[in-house]
């Protein structure tokens, strides 16, 4: 399919609602990626404090990236200069990513899903489609990139520069149907919307906040409602969402509030999935909000290992099981 020509039509309710898969940076630790830390550690300014490991972890990690990231002390106001510097620094470490692809992530087109959305900045998952591409080419993202933005200019979508909130790379599923890549946190190639501290995650949140306000209704929620959706706030809203690899940490505020905002959503029915393998006693109260907000966590007694690529596994096999019987309801 042309990608001019490519459109998410999905029901707001029922069987037909979006399936999507969200990946987090765990199904890409077999591809050599760095850890959240080793990427904040190449982050630092040349004058930033000083801290040990132990007053690290007392830090939500975007506030870490705003401190490590800075001189200290701060300047009142930072200037033009300050702030490409900062970029810069930021652009370099991003270009350190792998993006290549592992066993866990080649399961991935093997699901069925709808979509997958991704906090990674790399190209792993397109890796995992496309094994044969290299999507830090320009060209290459070019030839896969489809923009669904509604706002136009000369009758074409206008071109998303940082936040990309319409726009991913299309790809297909080992069946034959339509998948969308969606980089949520931003990409690789577009360092100046990648969220990682505190500011770009208020931006992001603002953006998704004037998505979510803009659903318009018609009438009742019924089974048959159907809609084109043009961006990733709004397939989440709707759709079910099975989470893997991620560790929806607290302070990554623009997912809890997207979680509340889509357990208030009346014209949707979707749910939310979370496959965690962890046993961290700090997890125990995520765990509790989580399921404050409606989301099921490792359902039908998925239980936990010691090898975390054995639960990966299993948990990649329930959500194949559960799109599956999604989809075929339908059919």
């Amino acid at each position: 399919m042309k990608k001019e020509g490519i459109r998410f039509v999905h029901s707001t309710r029922g069987n037909e609602r979006p399936q999507i898969v969200m990946v987090g940076n765990g199904l890409e630790y077999e591809s050599g990626q760095p850890s959240w830390k080793a990427l904040i550690q190449a982050l630092k300014a040349p004058e930033c404090i000083t801290l040990s490991e132990t007053e690290l972890e007392s830090v939500p990690f975007p506030l870490q990236y705003q401190l490590l990231s800075t001189n200290i002390p701060g300047k009142a106001q930072l200037s033009a200069e300050d702030v490409k510097l900062e970029e810069r620094r930021l652009a370099t470490a991003v270009k350190e990513l792998k993006n290549k692809s592992n066993a866990l992530l080649d399961i991935l087109p093997s699901l069925g899903a709808d979509h997958i959305f991704t906090t990674n900045y790399s190209y792993c998952v397109e890796k995992a489609f496309y094994p044969k591409l290299d999507f830090t080419n320009m060209w290459t993202r070019g030839s896969y990139r489809f923009n669904q933005n509604p706002k136009l200019k000369d009758g074409v979508p206008i071109r998303e520069i940082y936040y990309r909130m319409h726009s991913g790379y299309h790809a297909l599923n080992q069946n034959g149907s339509q998948v969308g890549l969606w980089h949520i946190h931003g990409e690789r190639s577009a360092p100046r919307g990648i969220v990682v501290g505190h500011d770009r995650y208020g931006r992001l949140l603002s953006r998704m906040e004037s998505i979510c306000d803009s659903q318009k209704y018609e009438g009742k929620p019924t089974e048959t409602n159907r809609k084109i959706f043009t961006s990733w706030p709004e397939l989440f809203l709707y759709g079910d969402v099975y989470v893997i690899g991620l560790g929806f940490y607290l302070c990554e505020y623009d997912l809890w509030w997207l979680l509340r905002r889509k357990q208030r959503e009346r014209f949707a029915d979707g749910r939310v999935y979370f496959y965690d393998n962890s046993n961290k006693e700090e997890h125990v109260i995520r765990d509790h909000i989580l399921q404050a907000h409606g989301v099921i966590i490792n359902p039908d007694g998925l239980t936990k290992e010691n090898d975390y690529n054995i639960f990966y596994e299993k948990a990649l096999k329930d959500i194949q099981k559960r799109i599956g019987d999604r989809k075929s309801s339908v059919s």
